[in-house]
């Protein structure tokens, strides 16, 4: 199992494109039990992490990120079609 491991991670794969976020938070839930602390399974259950994560993440995070920069621009060049709002 180890060498397969090796040997994927050599394979120069963008390390961002290996899982997608569900799997990221199924590990971070793992972990959270296992090996960063000690937390019972339902308190680190994976919906109720995306759910934190999701509230913890505010919008001026978002504002400085590529995907907002395309949207707007998509935006500008796809009048009167609007993704988001304008107050964020």
């Amino acid at each position: 199992m180890q060498r397969r491991i090796n040997s994927q991670k050599n394979n120069n794969h963008d390390p961002w494109q290996v899982c997608c976020g569900h799997d990221l938070v199924e590990i971070l839930s793992l972990g959270l039990r296992k090996a960063l602390g000690t937390n019972k399974a339902g308190d680190v259950e994976p919906n109720a992490l995306e759910r934190s994560l999701r509230l913890a993440y505010e919008a001026v995070y978002f504002c400085k990120t590529q995907l907002y920069f395309n949207i707007r621009t998509w935006e500008s060049h796809n009048q009167p079609f609007k993704v988001l709002r304008n107050d964020i």
